[in-house]
Parts: C-alpha cells; structure tokens; sequence
C-alpha cells in the first residue's frame, strides 16, 4: 500500500472511531483498518482488564474455524509476545517466531508476529496481536502505522470506559433508588421479586434473569421469578452446593462464569446459556436467596457488572426479607392458627365476593358447614390436646376431601365451613358424605393413650335455590346443619330450594361476627 493511501485509510479510520459510542463497532473499525494497513492474515484485538491484570481477547479478523477458541484466549500481562509489548509499552516485531523465546505458541501456522500496544499518555488499553503465515512479514512501517491507529483506538477506548463507568454508576444509583422505594411499600413478594428483576434487567440487558429463594426445610432453591428462563424452570428444586447457582447459595460467595458448558454441575435454566453470574442474597449475614443472570453470549459477564449487581443484590435482600416477613404477616391474619385453614374473617370476604360473582355469571355456589360431633366429650375423656388433635385431623380430611378451589376455613371452637364454588346439590352431597365416611373411619390415638372415635354433622346450602343472599345462605345452611345433628348427627342435610333469589341490586356484604347475622350457638354438648 502507498504511503498516501495508507494515510488516507488512517485518516477516515481516526475520523470513524472518534464518532463510535459502541465498543463492539470501534473494535471492528479498528480490526477492517489493521489489516487494510497492514494486510495480515490473522489478528486478534486484545483489551487490558485492570481488575485481572489480563489481556483478553475481544475481538478478531481471520483464524477461519478456530475464532471461537481464539475469542476464549487471555494472557497475564507480561507473558507471551502481546504480554510483553502491553507491559513494556512498546511495540514488538518477530520476524521468526521460531526463534523468539517470548512467543508462546498458539497458531500453529504462524510465522512471524506483531504486537502494538493500544497506548495513550503511557496508559495502556489493549493489544493488537498480528500473526502471518509468512517470515518476516512486518515492516518498520506497518509498526508505525499501526502504532498510529492504536493510540487513537485507545484514546476512544478509555474514553469509552469512562463514559461507561459514569453510566453505570447513574444506573447503579438510580436502580438502588428504585429498590429502596419497594421497601417503603406493602406489595406481596412475588410483585416485589418482579420489579427487582426488572431493576436487574436494566444492568444487564443481554442476560435472563431470575431470583431463586432458600427453602430452610429441604434446602434447595427454588425459582421464585423469573425472565426468559425456560417453561417448567420453577419446579427445580436445586440442593445447596450444586450448579452455578447452588454454590453461591451455599458459599455466600459470587459465582461468575465465562462459559457453563465447561461446567461438571451445570443445571440448564436457559437454553443455549453460556455466561452465568450468580450473586448471594444475604440478610444479616445469612443467605435467603440467589440473583442469577445468563445468556447465551461467552465472557459476557466482567468485574464491571460484578460491582453494581453486588450493591442491588444487597439491598434487593432487604427488600425480599421484609416482603416475606409482609406476606407471612397477611398470611396470619387470615389463618387458623391451630389447623392451618382460613379464619372466619377471610371466609366472609370470599363468601361474599363468590356469591356476588355468581349472580353476576348465573353460577352455583354450594356452602357446607361443618360441625364436629361431641367435641365436649372427647376434651373431658380425654382432654383439650385430644380436642384439639380430633379438630386438627379434621381439618386435613377437609383438605384432602375437597379440591384446592374450594375455600375452607375453621370458623371458630367446632365448626368449619367449605365454599364450593361452581357446585350444585348433587356434587355438594357427594362431597359430604365422602367427608363423614373418611371422618368416622378415623381412628386417632388421645394423649393418655385411648382412642378417639369422631364424626361429623353437615349442612348445606346451595345458591341460587335455597338463598338470594350473603344472610339468607347462611342461615339456611345453618338450620340444615342443626338438622342433621337433632336428627342423630354423623349425617349431612342439604337445602336448596327453601328460599328465593333476590335481585342483585339488593346483595350487601355481610360480617359474620355480627350476633343478628350468625345464629347463636346453644351452650352445651354439640
């Protein structure tokens, strides 16, 4: 190439690097104008990691099938021909390789080599790595040419990573803002998890994202929410120490890697991933979570997305932790807290709800209450943690008995109450007295070693035919239940045709702990 045409390339090569933002564009402009400079066959772009101290390649111009090997290549600076020309800040010209102790071998083809540091004020940005098949291929003046254009790519490659670093520090700021205002607010977790990761997203916009949590019993992690991770990703139960994500959880330790196909343990959560990075979820000092990010991209992954992930991570836990603590908080006020079934308040509000949406839709809704027969006697034969083993064996045959749709609840002392939603008579009547033979076949053992035989008396109601109405339906299903127990007990009464339907503009909620609304129970043996 002429002299003139070789300062002509240089020039619009200066011209289209000083106007690149992206990295990945600049280091091609600078590979195409390398070898129009230069002519080489291969070379290999090479950029300084200060946190490793490593030259790492970026990016690449021939090596025909072998690029990808190439691109997973680094070299400690000081080591190898570019190891050398990065440390000494000067360029090296090897016209035998052969005979050149500092080349370390790679292409196996390669007959001579240049190596131009990327430099700016003594500071040094990367390497350009030329190798040709031919000896002593590379002259003074490819040297300077290329000396040229590398301290212009490195004046845009420092640049480059200062604006970056500036950006990323506006990001890091405005996500950890973003993710302190979720811990002033009430959402449950899994919309605090969802918000967290669209945080995450944001600071890595090449990668899948997730938050796995710690089940203490098991100890496993779980998927509790996910971005572009595969279908049927959330029932993965990972043990502790196993995969990417397994090791930082049990480490308590960030987990990075280049490439998860060179991983013994690896467990697939996005198709076709290569780089992963995981990052603990401490609060206190103790770990309750992953964050973890993949994709498909090798070595997507550095120190620079380590920092600011390392920072959301932390308060993320925070916000996790009280969120939790939220949603088991919410979880309380409406649970039974001896058999784990809804309370009376929670069982209003979805009586209430169920019944104005069925007479909106036209649908059916069967409304059993249960009554455990003689509780009285078993707690005086054999005392109130026998009472309360008979009342909590009913509730797991309730839960067995009827389908996760249905609301169950204990209303308080003896009595339960089922919603079966979408149910009619026929369905309501199955359903019970699958119930009361499950029931009577129960043989529990008291806390002074007798046995408790125990049985059950239920009454049902079904909407629209036996009530309009919130009241209405519960005092019929009430009377039925009474019906059952003077009728002998151990039975179920169902009612459905002994009221009328109101209209639905005279539906209103009502609030069973209200005397007038709920029938008074009678004091003695039920």
């Amino acid at each position: 190439m002429s002299e003139l045409r070789s300062l002509t390339s240089l020039y619009h090569a200066t011209c289209r690097i000083g106007l690149s933002d992206d990295l990945d564009e600049l280091l091609l402009t600078v590979l195409t104008t390398a070898k129009e400079l230069v002519g080489f066959d291969h070379c290999a772009l090479m950029l300084y990691e200060q946190d490793t101290g490593e030259l790492r390649v970026r990016k690449v111009l021939g090596y025909g099938d072998r690029q990808d090997d190439v691109l997973k290549l680094s070299v400690a600076r000081g080591k190898g021909v570019s190891g050398w020309a990065a440390e000494h800040r000067e360029a090296v010209r090897v016209g035998n390789v052969a005979e050149d102790p500092r080349y370390v071998a790679g292409l196996k083809e390669a007959q001579s080599n240049l190596a131009v540091p990327l430099m700016i004020a003594n500071q040094v940005a990367g390497v350009l790595n030329v190798e040709s098949e031919q000896l002593d291929a590379f002259t003074e003046e490819h040297e300077k040419l290329l000396t040229v254009l590398g301290s212009q790519a490195a004046l845009a490659i420092l640049a480059g990573r200062t604006r970056d670093r500036l950006q990323q520090r506006i990001d890091q700021l405005n996500a950890l803002y973003r993710i302190s205002q979720l811990a002033s607010g009430q959402d449950d977790l899994d919309t605090t998890l969802q918000a967290i990761l669209g945080v995450t997203e944001e600071l890595v916009p090449e990668g899948h994202v997730a938050v796995l949590l710690i089940d203490e019993a098991s100890r496993t992690l779980s998927v509790r929410a996910s971005r572009g991770y595969s279908d049927g990703v959330d029932q993965l139960q990972i043990p502790l120490g196993q995969g990417v994500t397994g090791r930082c959880a049990e480490d308590g330790e960030v987990v990075l890697t280049d490439d998860v196909t060179e991983l013994d343990d690896y467990i697939e959560g996005v198709p076709g991933a290569l780089s992963e990075i995981a990052l603990p979820l401490k609060v206190d000092g103790r770990v309750i979570g992953v964050l973890n990010a993949e994709t498909g991209t090798r070595g997507a992954y550095s120190e620079d997305h380590v920092r600011p992930l390392t920072v959301v991570a932390q308060q993320a836990a925070v916000v996790i932790r009280s969120a939790q603590l939220n949603d088991e908080m919410r979880q309380l006020a409406v649970t039974d807290p001896l058999t784990g079934l809804h309370n009376r308040r929670y069982f209003v509000e979805r009586l209430n709800d169920e019944v104005r949406r069925a007479q909106r839709y036209g649908e059916r809704i069967a409304l059993m209450l249960v009554d455990c027969d003689r509780l009285k006697a078993i707690n005086d034969a054999h005392g109130h943690l026998s009472g309360d083993r008979a009342l909590q064996a009913l509730a797991d045959v309730m839960k067995i008995t009827l389908r996760e749709t249905d609301v169950l609840a204990r209303l308080g002392g003896d009595e339960f109450a089922a919603l079966l939603v979408g149910a009619d008579a026929e369905r309501a009547d199955d359903v019970s007295e699958r119930l009361r033979r499950t029931v009577k076949s129960l043989r529990l053992v008291s806390e002074d070693g007798g046995e408790i035989e125990m049985t059950v008396s239920a009454g049902i109601a079904i909407f629209p035919e036996a009530g309009g109405d919130v009241k209405t339906l519960m005092r019929e299903a009430d009377t039925a239940m009474y019906g059952a127990k003077h009728n002998g007990r151990n039975q179920a009464v169902t009612r459905d045709g002994s009221a009328a339907a109101r209209p639905d503009d005279e539906l209103s909620p009502v609030e069973l702990d209200s005397p007038e609304d709920w029938p008074s129970r009678r004091s003695g043996d039920h």
